[in-house]
């Protein structure tokens, strides 16, 4: 059995208080099956039907080898990333051309993602009979890396946003899902791959204690963990390096998110955390009401340009914006995309620049990626609906839109990561 660390928050801003002070509990050990290359005991598809998840409670855990508990697998029917990802790019000249998206036949390794907060209804989620409102933000981020990857994405009991304000609901259910999901992972879908993890804002939250109890210090995962990809999430790291206790709370100033996995710094760089949170540069974080990227005493926020690990020198690649959405968290706001589009993403190319920063404002220290809307003269393209967005007002930043705006350099990241694990 792992001993779980104790999760409470000291000093953070109501709502994102109750969002981020997860406690984690214990879990069970560690199980990986030997051979990277074995196929599934049975090859056909199984039947997903989420009708008996109408109400699975708060109390007990809940049984991953339920399939209807997974989004994405590739076993199951329907398996939500097998959606249309198709892409209206649009060109500088004003011009539009389709680019479909291409799932890898037979990629080789895994991609294991958690997706953000989801909810209104308050208290934790329990209704899993519809996903309508876990495929806004599953197929903007995660469902684009089949590309690459396997991806395997399960439902959690997340804590909720509650119209009244805040967040409810047991944070440790949405930490004890999330790791009891990762363990039949390992121990029945994963066959000895290397795998990748993703997660942004309360998936990175949950995640956090993931990796840090089910990977970190556990050499036989770690081996095959190519990156963590936790975004929005607010890691923190020593500045200078240094030791330091392990982080209890998320927004915790002065402690190590992860004591012994590094940031990725290089392209190819393994075994290693990518994670920011993205602000608009003509917006940067307000004092007083930043919810993300805040300076401790000796520790930051960690700031991982998805662009260097990718080995551009230029703008972020590829910029995707969902045409069509359910959950009004995942909002495009402050503009509007052509009507006519018919497929379900819009993408542009070289339009935005993107840097970490460290920058002194208002006396306090921020440490995050700046993002810029860049185009050349003659360049004509609609500047993208994510770009400015109501929710800065509330300090978020570009929070939402943070796998958006570099979801090609990720991708590319990623996969010259799995590259140097072969």
């Amino acid at each position: 059995m792992l001993q779980a660390r104790p999760w409470y928050t000291q000093g953070m801003r109501a709502p994102w208080a109750a969002l981020f002070g997860i406690a984690a509990s214990a879990g069970c050990g560690n199980g990986m099956a030997a051979s990277p290359d074995a196929a599934p005991a049975d090859a056909r598809l199984i039947a997903v039907d989420r009708a008996h998840l109408s109400n699975v409670g708060t109390t007990g855990r809940l049984d991953y080898g339920d399939a209807a508990l997974w989004l994405c697998r590739p076993d199951i029917d329907p398996s939500e990333c097998r959606a249309d990802l198709d892409a209206t790019e649009f060109l500088p000249d004003g011009t539009r051309r389709t680019e479909p998206h291409v799932r890898a036949d037979h990629p080789a390794f895994d991609c294991f993602y958690v997706y953000p907060t989801v909810s209104f209804a308050g208290g934790n989620v329990t209704n899993f009979s519809d996903v309508s409102a876990q495929l806004d933000p599953l197929l903007s981020q995660a469902a684009r890396f089949s590309r690459i990857c396997e991806v395997y994405a399960p439902l959690y009991r997340q804590v909720s946003l509650a119209l009244g304000g805040g967040f409810s609901g047991d944070p440790l259910l949405a930490v004890q899902d999330a790791r009891d999901a990762f363990q039949y992972y390992l121990a029945h879908l994963n066959r000895g791959r290397n795998f990748v993890i993703l997660g942004h804002s309360q998936g990175s939250a949950v995640l956090t204690q993931v990796v840090h109890l089910d990977v970190e210090g556990h050499p036989e995962v770690l081996a095959r963990m190519i990156s963590a990809v936790l975004l929005g999430g607010e890691i923190r790291v020593a500045d200078p390096p240094a030791a330091l206790a392990a982080c209890t709370t998320l927004f915790q100033q002065d402690c190590a998110s992860f004591p012994t996995i590094p940031l990725c710094a290089a392209p190819g760089d393994t075994q290693c955390v990518i994670a920011y949170s993205s602000y608009r540069a003509q917006a940067p974080p307000d004092p007083a009401t930043a919810v993300f990227g805040r300076r401790g005493t000796v520790a930051k926020t960690a700031c991982v340009n998805p662009r260097v690990l990718a080995g551009s020198a230029g703008r972020f690649r590829g910029s995707y914006i969902p045409v069509h959405f359910v959950n009004p968290l995942f909002a495009p706001t402050n503009a509007q995309l052509p009507a006519d589009i018919t497929t379900p993403f819009a993408l542009d190319r070289t339009i935005f620049a993107g840097d970490c920063v460290d920058e002194t404002i208002g006396g306090v220290g921020f440490t995050y990626l700046k993002v810029a809307l860049q185009k050349d003269a003659g360049d004509v393209r609609p500047d993208p609906p994510y770009y400015s967005s109501v929710q800065e007002s509330i300090g978020f930043g570009l929070h939402v839109a943070d796998y958006n705006l570099a979801l090609d350099d990720l991708i590319d990241a990623v996969a010259a990561q799995a590259a140097a694990m072969r």
